[in-house]
Order: structure tokens, then C-alpha cells, then sequence
């Protein structure tokens, strides 16, 4: 052959012929594989020097090198070149017109040792050499030089954590002392947040600790995988809780394991309420720091009461408890603020809350200051009988009791109860009694006809879950009229005095039929205000119990299982409730 011989890549063609080049193939540049034409053979030849990096120094400094011959490459200062050793090959290009074509390359070996080609120009790079730090370092990739900005990752053995975990060559000369500058590795580590910052010393293995795995509730800060030794690590809770430990810290220490072998575990220390270190024995957990003892919490009408203990006396120096008004309610109902508030020292003890208001919504919070909440709940204090009905008085023009309607203030209104009792009025003997029971939002009730000559007595209370309340008190009598002999009218007796009404007027009385043109009985009443001509009642007075009566003009019995029926009545009508009760006689004059 007249060409030199080429560096290629060749296969077995498993050809059926005898002889090499029937049986082999050879690739080209480009990846295309070719029957070998002829032998191939390995001959001498040269390469011209490549036209690199001018700082590039090469051996001999010669304008042509033999082919395969391995060359070292370097360059001035702490510099290297990209490939250190190169070499010329005459390589397969490819077959035109049956024939082989061939060209020169330059190949390199790699970090690895191997041949590769050289795919552009050879330079001299800044580089580091690998770091002389600790021993027990492992670098990945492992090499003896790194490139500019390479970056590394450095690990460590089991129970040990690298001062970095991340570093990379800068590549920079350095200044040392007396201002003259020379190459040294400066290399830059990663640090938490992710910035690279420049290594100080050097990167050790540490010993450390992995995080604690202990109560899932606890927040730890800084919040890492791994600590170093005598990192200080704080600890948190969520609201209401207390960890046994607030400061921990990772002692590095090897731990002896039974039989005496030591192996790596992860001791931590905690500080106690005197400042010092001492060894964690079990976990640390988030904890109630007071407690609130089941079946004590105890709501009255008027107070709130409980009984607590402190789980962690040392945390429980400043805790303090408050009631506070809820719901501002509005007028008729407006509740008043409490100053109740209370710093709770020692381990145990109850708090009370000052006295209250009933039905009424209050907060109760016990903190630990300045502002983390132990315990909180919302509290309704219970329902006490409500206070007696207001402005209760008998409706002329309908016949109807009347009062205004009860607030729930004192607990929720669930209906009225009526006491109507009837007594003869000249000498105060008993004649009946009726007991009627409305729902709550009635305001009125049509009492039954009245017997004339009598008097009665109506007391009216407010219902709640508690029982009945105080009672109002409404009495007004009957009278009977002197009507016209020859009419068809029966004749009552009346007292002289009564017959002094002017004509067209009329009284409330026992009256029930006109007896003059002008529908008038003809006569007042000496103790009744003058009407016109409206119904049959007669009003002596309307008044409300004692204090010291209140309450006594009958109570409630169970509590309403429904809500009552609201008993109305207009004229001479009657409710068929009212029907139920019994009615009260009515006659005529």
C-alpha cells in the first residue's frame, strides 16, 4: 500500500470466502460500514502539528510528529490542557470509486484513559487539582484535576456529614503574601440558601445526627435532614401544646451498643429550665402544658367553672385565664362585660368565672403569655325563668287580654301561662278557676263570658326551659244594670250611685242588650271610666304583684313538649280551646 495505514474501526463480515478482506468490514466517519478492499496494515507517516491553544507547549516543539506517536501536552502556571495526551491517527473516511479515503486525526485520552477524538481545539484551562481535605471524603466524579466550574459532590461515611456537600473549582488566581500572586485551588462550596461561597478551610466529615424522629406535631428550626454536632435546633409545637424540650442539640458522640461494640447513633441533648445540657433519655413530644380535667367544667346559670393541672409546672409560670362577654346583645337584651381574669400558679387549682348572666355567650381562654392559647371554649350559661310579662291589661275593644311580649334574655321564651280565678263579689267566695297555656309568640287571649257580680283575678308568666317566671296580675269585676220593666228584660238590682251616666254613653259592665234608642244602658259605674258603646266588660283596676308575690300566682308544670296553640277570641266568641277550658258564665241584664 502507498497510504499509510489507517486508524480504524472493523468488524467480522462473516464471509464465505477465504482470505481477510472477504471476511471484514470497516467504518467510516460518518457510521457507514464497508467491505474491506485490501489488507490493512500498520505503516509510519506524520501529522502537522495542530494549530491549538498558542500556550500550549509540545514536546520537541517540532512542526510534525510521527503517527500514533502519544504526545504530552502542558501549559504555563497551575493552567492544564483540555486533553494532556493527544496523538495522530491516519483515520477511515470513507470509499470513493471503490477506493478507500483516509484523513488525519487527532485523538485525546480521556479522564478514564480511553482514545477518543479530538472534536475541537485542545486549550489551556483553568483547573484544580483534587483537594489534599479529609481523608474520608468521597468526590464524585473522583479525578485527579477538575475544570473551571466543575462541579463536585462530596459524601461521607455513614454518621458523618461533609462541612459541604456541593463544591467546584473557581479557577482563579489568588493573591498571597506580600502581594504576589500565584495559582491556588480556590474552591467554592454551596451553603444552605443555595449560594456559592468560598471555602475558608477545609471541608471535613463531621459527625451528625439525622432528624429526630419523634412526635410528627414538632416543627424543628432550622429544618434540615441532617444536623452537625452542636447545631442548636429549635423546637415548636402547634397551638396549645408544649414540647418537653424547646432547645435540642446533637451531641455527635459514639454511643456503645450492647456487648460493648460502639456503633454510630444519633444522641441528642436537651436544655433544661436551668440552662444546662443534658442527655434526651426518650423522644421528645408535644404535650398538653395544662389541662382542663375531664367532667369538671361546670355551666350554671349565673357561672363557669373548671378545674385544671399543669402538666409542665416550669412552662406554667406565666398562665393566665379570662371570661369575656361573647355576643353583644341588643337592647332589651344587652349584656354587660366581665373583668374576669386570673394568673393561675402551681400545679393544680379551679377558676371561676365572676358572677354571670344567664342564656348569655362567653368566652373562657386560658393562655400561656404573652399569647399562646391552652385552651378556649365558648360557653352559653343556662336558661333561668324569665321575668314577669310587662303592660298586661284588658282590650275593651275586643274583650282580649293583652301584654307585651317576653325577650329571651333570661333563656328562649317557649310560651305563656294564664291563671284566671273568679270569686263572688260581694262576699269573695270561690266560683271557678282555668288554667290556659300559648305558645310564645302569643300577646293576647279572649277571656270566656263573665258572670255578672263577680270578680277576677288574671295573672299571666313568661315559660322557658327553666319553668315559669314571675307573674303579672290583672283584677276587674262585673256589674249588673237596672233595665226598662215591660221590655222583655229581666231586672238585677244596681246600686243608687251607678245611675249616673249621661245619656248616649255607655259603661263596661254586665250589660249585654241596648235598652234605649240610643244603645245605652243608661248608667256608669261610680269605680269605671265612661266608654262608648263597645263591649260588655267592666274594668275596676289594673295592677301587678309585689315583688314579694312574685312568682306565686302559679307555676308551670313540665315544659312544653310543642308549641302551644295561641287562643283568640272576639265579642262573645270562644275559642275552641277556650271551649276546652271551660267557659264562664255571661247574663244578660
Amino acid at each position: 500500500m502507498k497510504d499509510p495505514p489507517p486508524l480504524a474501526v472493523i468488524r467480522c463480515a462473516n464471509g464465505t470466502s477465504p482470505g481477510w478482506k472477504d471476511a471484514w468490514e470497516v467504518k467510516d466517519i460518518q457510521g457507514t460500514w464497508h467491505v474491506v478492499a485490501e489488507s490493512l496494515t500498520c505503516t509510519t507517516g506524520k501529522c502537522p502539528k495542530p494549530q491549538w491553544d498558542e500556550r500550549l507547549w509540545f514536546p520537541s516543539n517540532k512542526k510534525n510528529y510521527q503517527l500514533n506517536e502519544e504526545l504530552t501536552l502542558t501549559c504555563p502556571g497551575d493552567l492544564k490542557p483540555s486533553f494532556p495526551k493527544v496523538k495522530c491517527a491516519r483515520e477511515f473516511l470513507q470509499v470513493s470509486s471503490g477506493k478507500p479515503v483516509y484523513g488525519d486525526a487527532w485523538w485525546g485520552r480521556n479522564s478514564t484513559g480511553a482514545w477518543t477524538p479530538i472534536a475541537k481545539a485542545v486549550e489551556c484551562i483553568e483547573t484544580c487539582q483534587r483537594p489534599s481535605w479529609d481523608r474520608r471524603l468521597q468526590l464524585a466524579p473522583d479525578q485527579e484535576n477538575y475544570k473551571k466550574n466543575k462541579e463536585v459532590m462530596l459524601s461521607c461515611p455513614k454518621g458523618f456529614q461533609p462541612s459541604f456537600t456541593e463544591i467546584k473549582c473557581s479557577g482563579k488566581v489568588q493573591p498571597i503574601s506580600y502581594g504576589n500572586p500565584v495559582y491556588s485551588d480556590p474552591w467554592l462550596g454551596r451553603d444552605i440558601t443555595g449560594d456559592w461561597i468560598r471555602i475558608q478551610s477545609s471541608v471535613e466529615c463531621i459527625e451528625t445526627c439525622q432528624r429526630p424522629s419523634w412526635d410528627r406535631r414538632l416543627q424543628l428550626a432550622p429544618d434540615q435532614e441532617n444536623y452537625k454536632k452542636n447545631k442548636e435546633v429549635m423546637l415548636s409545637c402547634p397551638e396549645g401544646f408544649q414540647p418537653s424540650f424547646t432547645e435540642i442539640k446533637c451531641s455527635g458522640k459514639v454511643q456503645p451498643i450492647s456487648y460493648g461494640n460502639p456503633v454510630y447513633s444519633d444522641p441528642w441533648l436537651g436544655r433544661d429550665i436551668t440552662g444546662d445540657w443534658i442527655r434526651i433519655q426518650s423522644s421528645v413530644q408535644c404535650i398538653d402544658v395544662l389541662q382542663v380535667v375531664p367532667g369538671t367544667l361546670e355551666v350554671s346559670s349565673t357561672s363557669i367553672k373548671l378545674n385544671w393541672t399543669c402538666r409542665l409546672p416550669d412552662a406554667c409560670q406565666q398562665v393566665r385565664a379570662r371570661c369575656r362577654l361573647e355576643e353583644h346583645s341588643s337592647l332589651p337584651c344587652k349584656a354587660e362585660e366581665v373583668k374576669g381574669e386570673e394568673m393561675l400558679h402551681g400545679q393544680e387549682g379551679t377558676f371561676t368565672c365572676p358572677p354571670l348572666q344567664p342564656f348569655t355567650v362567653y368566652s373562657v381562654t386560658i393562655s400561656l403569655l404573652p399569647s399562646t392559647i391552652l385552651f378556649t371554649r365558648l360557653l352559653r350559661t343556662k336558661e333561668t325563668v324569665p321575668d314577669k310579662p310587662e303592660k298586661l291589661w284588658l282590650d275593651p275593644s275586643t274583650g282580649s287580654l293583652r301584654w307585651k311580649a317576653l325577650p329571651s334574655c333570661k333563656g328562649e321564651i317557649v310560651g305563656y301561662q294564664l291563671n284566671i280565678t273568679a270569686r263572688r263579689a260581694h262576699d269573695g267566695s270561690f266560683l271557678e278557676f282555668s288554667q290556659v297555656l300559648v305558645n310564645q309568640s302569643a300577646t293576647q287571649y279572649t277571656l270566656p263570658h263573665q258572670t255578672p257580680g263577680s270578680k277576677y283575678t288574671v295573672t299571666v308568666q313568661g315559660l322557658t326551659a327553666a319553668g315559669a317566671g314571675a307573674a303579672s296580675r290583672l283584677e276587674f269585676r262585673t256589674y249588673v244594670s237596672d233595665v226598662k220593666a215591660g221590655e222583655g228584660y229581666a231586672s238585677l238590682p244596681v246600686p243608687a250611685a251607678a245611675r249616673t251616666a249621661e245619656p248616649g254613653l255607655a259603661c263596661l259592665h254586665a250589660c249585654t242588650h241596648p235598652v234605649n234608642a240610643k244603645g245605652s244602658c243608661g248608667f256608669c259605674c261610680p269605680e269605671l271610666q265612661p266608654y262608648e258603646n263597645l263591649d260588655n266588660y267592666c274594668v275596676i283596676k289594673g295592677t301587678f304583684l309585689a315583688e314579694e308575690d312574685a312568682g306565686k300566682g302559679g307555676q308551670a308544670g313540665e315544659l312544653l313538649p310543642q308549641p302551644l296553640p295561641v287562643l283568640e277570641s272576639s265579642g262573645g266568641s270562644q275559642s275552641s280551646e277556650g271551649k276546652k277550658m271551660g267557659r264562664m258564665s255571661n247574663t244578660r241584664c
